[in-house]
């Protein structure tokens, strides 16, 4: 019997502005390096999970594990079927292959204690969108000296659509 493992991913960002620590602090970074011109910041962190998951245990997983509810919200798909369209310049900084991805290894061993035991790997990401008077320039310097660490990290910048 062949096993069929789908990759999922999934995006959690706060649902509101004001309650994300995470996007005010890059922003009062980028303004520290001098950049001017970025209005908004908003950070998602990303998540893509591979095995032989159904449905409902990517909204388990998401529920119990990845979201704080009160503050957070959540989508997920199958990589490929479709994306969500994040309106800006997107900045995807992810681990260099071989850098020990510590909340990964975190999710999947907590899969196993909430009764998704079918997860088999997961790979993390985090997504910066910006907005503003932007150009691939000012752009690329954000993502090399503020949002990634170029020892660790590989990123991939998505101009906006």
């Amino acid at each position: 019997m062949q096993v069929s493992s789908k990759i999922w991913r999934v995006y959690i960002s706060y649902s509101q502005d004001v309650l994300d620590p995470v996007s005010r602090r890059v922003r009062w970074e980028i303004e520290d390096m001098g950049v001017k011109g970025v209005e908004r910041v908003k950070v998602v962190q990303g998540f893509r999970l591979s095995g032989d998951l159904r449905e409902e245990d990517v909204k388990l997983l998401c529920e119990e594990l990845l979201h704080d509810p009160i503050v957070q919200e959540y989508t997920y798909f199958l990589e490929g079927e479709r994306d969500i369209r994040l309106d800006g310049w997107v900045i995807e900084v992810r681990y260099k292959p071989g850098v020990f991805d510590s909340l990964a290894s975190s999710v999947v061993e907590a899969s196993k204690i909430i009764g998704v035991d079918k997860l088999s790997y997961v790979e993390t990401f985090t997504l910066y969108v910006l907005n503003g008077c932007l150009d691939y320039d000012k752009v690329e310097l954000i993502a090399r000296r503020c949002l990634a660490n170029p020892i660790i990290h590989d990123y991939k910048i998505i101009p906006p659509v």
